[in-house]
């Protein structure tokens, strides 16, 4: 019998790649339920509701890069979710808007993602809380770090 289990436990990326893992079942699992998938879900909640947000800054705050952005935002105009709108004085930059059925998604998106927090904070100590914020956003510094050592 081996111990992997046993080391797997400890692991930091381990316990974040599993604890993903389940999230990612859960969401994708509920943004099936309507025909989308979680990418979609959370591209739905980076655009502004009233006036679009300029296509340049959803991959950015998503962490993501701009190919698979296309591919996804080609899929939610393909479903009726969003649509695309050119700038008025400035042609060349162009906005991704929600039509109706992307703001109906987008509220579902977002009671799901906010029932979840709900509940993280009722069963989450908030002292556990603070201290996994504070190791999350050392992440990037300690990629940053392994990224110049290579």
């Amino acid at each position: 019998m081996d111990n992997y289990e046993k080391i797997a436990e400890g692991v930091v990326v381990n316990r974040i790649r599993s604890s993903w893992i389940e999230l990612y079942k859960l969401y994708n699992d509920q943004a099936a339920e309507k025909g989308v998938s979680l990418s979609m879900a959370f591209v739905l909640l980076t655009i502004n509701e009233n006036f679009g947000t300029p296509v340049t800054k959803i991959a950015p705050r998503m962490s993501m890069e701009p190919n698979s952005l296309s591919r996804i935002l080609k899929a939610m105009e393909k479903k009726g979710a969003i649509y695309k709108r050119k700038d008025k004085s400035d042609k060349r930059k162009v906005y991704i808007c929600l039509t109706d059925y992307g703001l109906e998604l987008r509220d579902l998106a977002a009671q799901r993602l906010f029932s979840f927090e709900k509940a993280i904070h009722e069963n989450v100590d908030s002292k556990d809380i603070e201290a996994f914020f504070r190791v999350m956003n050392k992440i990037p510094f300690v990629v940053d770090v392994i990224k110049n050592k290579v």
